[in-house]
């Protein structure tokens, strides 16, 4: 709003923990301290297509997760028409590669490359994808390091001192989005009561 100030009854800060913290800050360094104290760690998600008649491997289950010890770029990969059938066309094959934070600087056509070794390693596959989509997702998972429980309820026990702050995002109570639209939708609940 050009810098202009509003006023409100209640503020939601939907945000990543490290970002509510810079906010906050100023109010309460005691919070901005617990909430600067989530880590946070970048990934990349791959997307290959294939047309399923030149798909060389079978589709059964959801996909794999690769061991940490055996990890290169690739920690996971799913079958995405599986999982939801809606979202691909029946003629073709769509897998989603899960990359650790190591991958962002990789360029687009090096991370195809890689994915497409490591799945010809761990799968056989040897088709060639007719598209890829690469999405770069810097320090956007929360990590639930040990005491985050303990650091939550402390969290929470100041946030209900400070009439109409509410916080949501992954960095509290789960990291998917479902999660992130529940706490969004108890934080309207809250102010609407």
């Amino acid at each position: 709003m050009n810098g202009d100030w509003l006023d409100a009854e209640h503020v939601v800060l939907a945000t990543p923990a490290a970002d509510a913290a810079r906010l906050l800050k100023p109010w309460n360094g005691n919070l901005a301290e617990l909430l600067q104290a989530i880590p946070y760690t970048s990934s990349v998600t791959l997307s290959l297509g294939y047309r399923k008649d030149t798909f060389d491997h079978p589709l059964k289950g959801f996909g794999f997760l690769v061991p940490k010890r055996e990890r290169k770029l690739l920690a996971a990969c799913t079958w995405v028409g599986n999982k939801f059938s809606y979202r691909v066309p029946e003629d073709m094959v769509l897998l989603r590669c899960f990359m650790g934070g190591g991958a962002l600087q990789e360029s687009d056509a090096s991370l195809v490359d890689a994915a497409r070794r490591e799945l010809q390693s761990i799968m056989g596959l040897s088709a060639m994808p007719v598209f890829s989509s690469v999405a770069r997702w810097p320090n956007a998972m929360a990590q639930y390091t040990v005491g985050h429980e303990q650091r939550q309820r402390q969290v929470e026990s100041i946030v209900k001192e400070i009439p109409g702050l509410h916080l949501a995002g992954n960095g509290y109570r789960g990291i998917g989005l479902p999660d992130c639209v529940k706490m969004g939708k108890e934080a309207a609940a809250r102010i609407t009561s």
